[in-house]
């Protein structure tokens, strides 16, 4: 006679039963989407004030889902909601990417004018954050850029720390900054 596994999986002894149950109900899936748009929604807003404020060309943005791209001026910034995939836990990761060069080219190509757009830069990573889910119900889903042992954000308090990094990298690579290094 075989004996009988224990109804208890592997993943419920290391994460908790209430985590891995919530995360993997279909519920978690359309709290999963309202979290990811929350984020996103956040970082457009803001960047439209960054751009106003740091006096730069309007954003342009890419949106779509479980994706944004936004990119300000010679930076952009990166999210994706990856749910899918051997290595990917319950509830997925959220990765970000700040980087300097075009990601999210314009689209108004005037091919009879040649000189007329600024030659894109190639797009060099300056940062970058990949993010755990956890969650045992609506109420309380969390990001952890660091493994679930560390403290979490709320989508907004990570919509809020990707677009730090977004600002400093806008500072730094503004393209009257690197006229001023280029000519010394």
């Amino acid at each position: 006679m075989i004996e009988q596994a224990s109804p208890e999986r592997i993943l419920d002894a290391q994460l908790g039963a209430d985590r891995t149950a919530f995360l993997a109900s279909h519920r978690a899936q359309s709290v999963a989407t309202r979290e990811f748009t929350r984020f996103a929604d956040t970082i457009v807003k803001a960047v439209k004030g960054i751009a106003a404020e740091k006096e730069v060309e309007p954003p342009v943005l890419r949106m779509a889902p479980e994706r944004c791209i936004v990119q300000v001026g010679p930076v952009a910034l990166t999210a994706a909601h990856i749910k899918t995939g051997s290595d990917v836990p319950l509830g997925g990761h959220l990765l970000a990417i700040v980087w300097h060069g075009t990601i999210a080219p314009r689209g108004d190509h005037v091919p009879e004018r040649n000189g007329a757009r600024a030659k894109a830069v190639t797009p060099t990573q300056l940062w970058e954050e990949s993010c755990t889910v956890s969650a045992d119900n609506e109420n309380n889903w969390h990001w952890h850029p660091n493994g679930l042992d560390q403290a979490g954000y709320t989508s907004t308090e990570l919509a809020e720390r990707c677009l730090a990094q977004l600002t400093q990298a806008l500072e730094t690579h503004r393209p009257d900054a690197e006229l001023n290094t280029e000519s010394a």
